[in-house]
Formats: structure tokens, C-alpha cells, sequence
């Protein structure tokens, strides 16, 4: 059995307008005096810092300004709404697990608790996977890639995401990189020099590579 690991954000949908549109709108609907302010940039600004788990010391004033108004909570109700599919991507995931591979959604939380599954159900991808997991931050992630190996040992997997960073922890030789072409995430030249990494543009490239894992092994390729 090979098993697969898909992170959500950026690989299988793409959600950069959803996260402009969804903040623009959540602004405008709690706080609509902001908008024609000189203060609507620090808004923004504060709003989606706090998102990526970046935020700074600088604007938690206007955080906490935020949170009572009402904005995140509005943030988090409209986001799904404008996340859209990558092409292929749900095709991809049936597909895997038709030829009876593990499908696991590996992705990192949001800053808001358990944001990463709201948003899977309400886009319908939750049921789409075997299993998902989340995780907050590189030694989080690491612990549960070590966990899924303590459960499958001897399995092969392949690991699609399109944060290349994230590969150069992994040392597992038995995992395959997948780095999904991105125009918003830079390439990591000491990976093109490991065997176990690809570089792909389209999610349907995963098919055909799972096509060749499945002779490799001597598997059936239905």
C-alpha cells in the first residue's frame, strides 16, 4: 500500500483571493467606517498577519479591536466561500483511493482552532480523505510524519505540498517529494539533489506517477 499525504492550501485548492476577498468583505461588513479610513491598511494588515500566525507586537492593539467587533469570527464564515479547486485536484484524490491507496490530508492549522476542518467541510474536501491531520509549526509536523511512519513502517509514501521547505526536514528514504508548483513559494535548490524529489506543475502528473510506483512494486495499475 502506498500512502499518500496532501497538504490543503495552495496544493489541492487555492485560497490567495479567497484570503483577500474574505478580509476585504469581513472589514467592510463589522467595521465599514475603517474603509474609507487611513486606518483600513493597519486593518488589513493586522488581520491578515494574525491569519498566518505571524502577527507582531505592533498590532495587537488592533487585533484585539478585531476580535471584539466581530471581524475574525466573520473572516472565518466567509473564507470557504471563495476557496476554489486547483484542476484535477478532487479527480486526483478519488482516483488514489480507487486503486486503494491511503489518502491522507497532511496540512498545517490555522491560527484560528480547528480553522483547517471547518474549512474542509464546508468546501465538502473533508470526506474526500482517509484521514486528516493537522499540525502547528516544523516540530509539530515532524512528530506526526514520525507517528504515520510508526504506523506503516514498510509503506512507501508520497508526500505532495507546495511548500519545498518543509521537504529538507524529511530524511525518510522512503518517501517520495512531491513539490507542487507554486508561483508564490520558491524553490529549494539542495532538494533537486536528492533522488527521492519531483517537481511537478499539475496535480493529474500524480497519477501518472503513482502508475509508476505501482509497477515498480510489481502492483496492479487499475
Amino acid at each position: 500500500m502506498v500512502v499518500y499525504l496532501f497538504d490543503f492550501d495552495g496544493t489541492l485548492v487555492d485560497s490567495t483571493g479567497a484570503v483577500e476577498k474574505a478580509l476585504r468583505i469581513a472589514i467592510e461588513k463589522t467595521i465599514p467606517a475603517v474603509i474609507e479610513s487611513d486606518l483600513y491598511d493597519d486593518y488589513y494588515k493586522a488581520l491578515f498577519l494574525f491569519i498566518k500566525g505571524k502577527l507582531t507586537y505592533q498590532y495587537l492593539g488592533v487585533i484585539h479591536e478585531l476580535v471584539a467587533q466581530g471581524t475574525i469570527h466573520e473572516y472565518y464564515k466567509l473564507m470557504p466561500r471563495y476557496i476554489k479547486d486547483f484542476p484535477h485536484s478532487r479527480n486526483v484524490i478519488r482516483t488514489l483511493r480507487k486503486r486503494g491507496r491511503y489518502v491522507i490530508s497532511f496540512s498545517g492549522e490555522h491560527t484560528y482552532p480547528g480553522g483547517k476542518v471547518i474549512f474542509m467541510k464546508k468546501t465538502d474536501w473533508y470526506d474526500e480523505f482517509d484521514e486528516v491531520i493537522t499540525f502547528r509549526g516544523t516540530k509539530d509536523m515532524l512528530k506526526k510524519f514520525e507517528n504515520l511512519r510508526e504506523l506503516y513502517p514498510d509503506e512507501p509514501f508520497v508526500w505532495v505540498d507546495d511548500s519545498p521547505s518543509r521537504f529538507t526536514y524529511i530524511l525518510d528514504e522512503n518517501t517520495l517529494l512531491v513539490q507542487k508548483a507554486s508561483p508564490y513559494k520558491s524553490d529549494v535548490a539542495l532538494l533537486f539533489e536528492r533522488q527521492n524529489f519531483l517537481k511537478i506543475k499539475s496535480l493529474r502528473e500524480i497519477l501518472e506517477i503513482d502508475e509508476g510506483l505501482s509497477a515498480f512494486a510489481g502492483g496492479d495499475k487499475t
